[in-house]
């Protein structure tokens, strides 16, 4: 379906856009949620399923999609894990791989029986996969999985090398393949790690310790 409001959330989502491109990131994340503010006001209690295909749908879901990430950016753990449980339920299909997210908050949360639910849902062929697992047995037992680690390094090679690096940089050579319609490997695990760099960078201690594994 498509949502009341619909061109106001299209509109706040492309002003964020262009406010961040700026460098006025506070900015950027308070129209975000403002949004997203929007968005649960016009939904209220309904049981709602929107449309990927429709504009102002799909900028709904986006906006919430980073609302989220901005809330994880700062530590608000529940808050990020709420709005990604929101997302995943007016979009089951789950376009923007909101699962991947929700299962590395789960981590953080300790709640394993969720954690459990959403690997139901990541495809255990992909490096997302597999860094989860090795990050939740890291929080669970404070050991490493020698199997899941032997995987990622040689399957996930480059999501390997991104991970462990010293630096990540956001050269122009990054940004054009961000661009690219079908973006390398290499930066497709260097945007993972900007996703999730404040889970990483407060827990150096999982970073170091797969590096000396």
């Amino acid at each position: 379906m498509s949502i009341e409001g619909g061109e106001k959330l299209t509109s706040l989502l492309r002003r964020s856009r262009a406010m961040e491109a700026d460098g006025n990131i506070s900015g950027a994340c308070e129209l975000r949620l403002e949004g997203v503010e929007a968005l649960l006001d016009a939904i209220g209690d309904e049981d709602v399923r929107l449309n990927w295909d429709d504009k102002d749908s799909r900028a709904a879901m986006e906006l919430l999609y980073l609302s989220a990430a901005d809330h994880l950016s700062i530590g608000e753990i529940e808050t990020a894990t709420t709005l990604w449980e929101q997302l995943l339920a007016l979009d089951e299909e789950d376009h923007l791989e909101a699962v991947v997210m929700l299962a590395l908050c789960y981590i953080m949360l300790e709640d394993w029986e969720c954690l459990e639910d959403a690997l139901f849902n990541i495809s255990t062929k992909s490096p997302e996969y597999h860094l989860i697992n090795l990050w939740a047995e890291y929080r669970r037992s404070g050991g490493i999985d020698k199997d899941t680690l032997r995987t990622l390094r040689t399957r996930h090679k480059l999501w390997w090398e991104e991970f462990i690096a010293t630096e990540h940089p956001a050269d122009e050579a990054y940004l054009s393949d961000c661009r690219a319609e079908h973006p390398s490997q290499s930066t497709e695990a260097r945007e993972f790690w900007f996703a999730t760099e404040a889970i990483w960078l407060n827990n150096n201690d999982f970073i170091s310790t797969i590096k000396k594994a």
